[in-house]
């Protein structure tokens, strides 16, 4: 076999082997957010990819580190979102800058139903996963929220409480309508995941939050 054949044998190798991690990721935020960590074996995430049984052990070595691998997948698209935005609103206000935010926010919890669900899960017991998304995740979007709601605040622009308030205000009418759409559709006859849904939800929290 000539170098070049190898060569391009362990390029389809690699190709392969980066579809086959790809799948299990997907797979497994899916699992994940829907069932929880615990009710969620290797068994179900490989079936789910449709893949061959063992191959989380040897992409992932463990579930545990499948399930980290499956947060930063997700939240980091998010993070690359923000951070675009922020680059792009510079030199604007404040209040342009957080209502931006809040929009990018929404867009992408529409996209992505699992934040929430995984969050949801995570977030009603104390666990190392909920350890490790506070460190990781949410402390630094968090953070970043703050600083600018607390900035908007001085200049008047929201009503005086604390950001505690403010950030689960966001969060809950930001992402429940989307994390459970099915009820939606059924309450109201409305497919809400569709774009323009999605924008004129962002635009009524805007008028909500913002004074």
């Amino acid at each position: 076999m000539t170098s070049k054949r190898k060569e391009t044998i362990g390029r389809e190798q690699d190709q392969r082997g980066e579809q086959t991690r790809t799948k299990l990721l997907v797979a497994a935020i899916e699992c994940f957010a829907t069932q929880g960590y615990d009710a969620t074996g290797t068994r179900l995430i490989e079936s789910k990819a449709g893949v061959k049984r063992g191959l989380i052990a040897w992409h992932f070595q463990s579930k545990e580190t499948l399930w980290k691998a499956a947060a930063v997948s997700l939240f980091s698209r998010a993070a690359e979102d923000f951070a675009a935005v922020r680059m792009q609103l510079s030199d604007v206000s404040q209040t342009q800058q957080l209502r931006q935010m809040v929009k990018v926010y929404v867009r992408f919890l529409a996209k992505y139903p699992q934040i929430h669900r995984l969050l949801s899960t995570e977030g009603s017991h104390e666990s190392w996963r909920l350890t490790w998304l506070v460190e990781n995740i949410a402390a630094p979007w968090y953070a970043d929220l703050q600083r600018v709601f607390v900035e908007s605040k001085d200049a008047g622009m929201f009503p005086d409480m604390d950001f505690i308030h403010f950030f689960y205000i966001l969060t809950g009418s930001a992402a429940m309508i989307f994390a459970m759409a099915p009820e939606a559709r059924c309450l109201s006859g409305k497919d809400v995941l569709q774009p323009e849904f999605v924008e004129a939800h962002a635009d009524a929290l805007i008028a909500l939050i913002f004074k």
